[in-house]
């Protein structure tokens, strides 16, 4: 798991990137609803306004961030970090089956901490490099010995890239 249990692992667009987008998003009180950091969140308490963990697999159209803090009992309603998505953030997520996923296969939602190889709802998209990846093959007419194989080894780790659509940061692009 990528450090402090952020999940962000890289940009593909930008590899100088040391980091995601955090930004401030609106949470009711820690006692209503407990957020842990690195949590898949959606807008969908409070007419779309408050931030609360993903529960369901749906089409997200009210927007995903991912918790950059954990919020418990104690804490009140405000305003806590957010990760904004953006274009080719990787993420690191667990899955709820240990499955072999190449490049591009698609992600459900499982739970706000799991993503799924199935479902209903597509929220993010595998990405090559992961660390079920096979390595680049050795080139034989270069004097490289072994064969490395085509074979995407079947893991509970995923790198992932969300949809932008379902970016709170789309949200802010539309205006």
């Amino acid at each position: 798991m990528p450090a402090n249990n952020l999940r962000w692992v890289k940009n593909l667009n930008d590899p100088n990137r040391m980091g995601p987008r955090i930004t401030l998003g609106l949470f009711a009180a820690g006692a209503t609803t407990a957020i842990d950091v690195g949590e898949i969140l959606e807008r969908t308490n409070t007419g779309n306004t408050i931030w609360v963990p993903a529960d369901s697999d749906h089409d997200a159209t009210t927007g995903l961030a991912i918790a950059a803090t954990d919020i418990a009992s104690g804490d009140l309603a405000g305003f806590y970090p957010i990760i904004e998505f953006l274009d080719g953030d990787v993420f690191e997520f667990d899955i709820d089956t240990a499955a072999a996923t190449a490049p591009e296969d698609a992600m459900y939602f499982s739970s706000s901490k799991e993503l799924s190889a199935s479902g209903t709802n597509i929220w993010a998209y595998t990405v090559s490099g992961a660390p079920n990846s096979p390595a680049a093959q050795n080139r034989g007419s270069q004097g490289q010995l072994g064969d490395n194989g085509v074979t995407f080894r079947s893991s509970k780790k995923v790198w992932v890239v969300f949809r932008l659509a379902y970016s709170s940061y789309a949200f802010i692009q539309r205006a």
